[in-house]
């Protein structure tokens, strides 16, 4: 599959932003790195959209950031990647319901 188009949905920007304000509360270098990291990912999934695991939402797939606890849950079509929600890894996995699914 070739590179496709990024596109966040307004609920995965959110998340960006929110993770962005508690980091930066206490560290706004870090919360910084961290979004730089979760953008890569993204530009990564762009880039290879068949990266990523199958989850138990139809047509949703999830892949980890790396050096940080981030989950990005994503959808692909043909012409782009759409970018869902992104959620600590470490907090309870989504239901379809959260995801708008």
């Amino acid at each position: 599959m070739r590179p496709v188009k990024l596109r966040f949905a307004p609920r995965a920007r959110n998340d960006i932003d929110d993770i962005h304000e508690y980091i930066a509360e206490r560290n706004k270098r870090a919360a910084t790195a961290v979004v730089r990291q979760i953008r890569l990912t993204c530009e990564l999934l762009a880039r290879y959209p068949r990266l990523g695991r199958e989850t138990d939402m139809p047509e949703v797939k999830v892949f980890p950031t790396s050096r940080y606890p981030y989950l990005i849950y994503h959808r692909i079509t043909e012409q782009e990647i759409i970018i869902i929600h992104v959620r600590d890894g470490r907090r309870d996995t989504p239901k379809a319901g959260e995801l708008g699914t």
